[in-house]
């Protein structure tokens, strides 16, 4: 009778180590797939991440350029400005250079006169 208590024994010891094998087995399967999943999902989120990354590269590039041809434009346009209001003094200038001789040539004496005047006024400056 001992003979078959314990081979009956045995056997379900045998019967339990190998379901607890076989659970192990499974587990190590499922632990297998979850960090294939994981490693698949950081794989996914790295990629959204470069792809964020170049897209964000991509704006930053477009707005330097928008900036950069924005700003040769306004100094394009300054320095059109600047010569025209240079081309405005020079006309000006000339006018004026025309309109003294003028006057000189139609009064030479109050041409003079007023040169005398101005000669005595800034000497009597500089003596003081």
């Amino acid at each position: 009778m001992a003979t078959g208590l314990f081979s009956s024994r045995s056997k379900t010891l045998h019967d339990d180590a190998q379901a607890v094998e076989e659970q192990i087995a499974e587990l190590r399967e499922e632990i297998a797939a979850l960090a294939r999943t994981l490693a698949d999902d950081a794989s996914r989120g790295a990629g959204s991440v470069r792809r964020k990354a170049r897209a964000a590269k991509a704006e930053a590039s477009e707005a330097a350029q928008d900036l950069k041809s924005r700003a040769e434009n306004d100094i394009r346009d300054m320095i059109a400005a600047g010569e025209d209001i240079l081309a405005d003094f020079q006309g000006r200038y000339q006018e004026s250079g025309r309109k003294a001789r003028q006057a000189v040539h139609d009064h030479p004496l109050t041409t003079l006169g007023i040169a005398a005047v101005a000669g005595f006024a800034l000497a009597a400056l500089l003596r003081r």
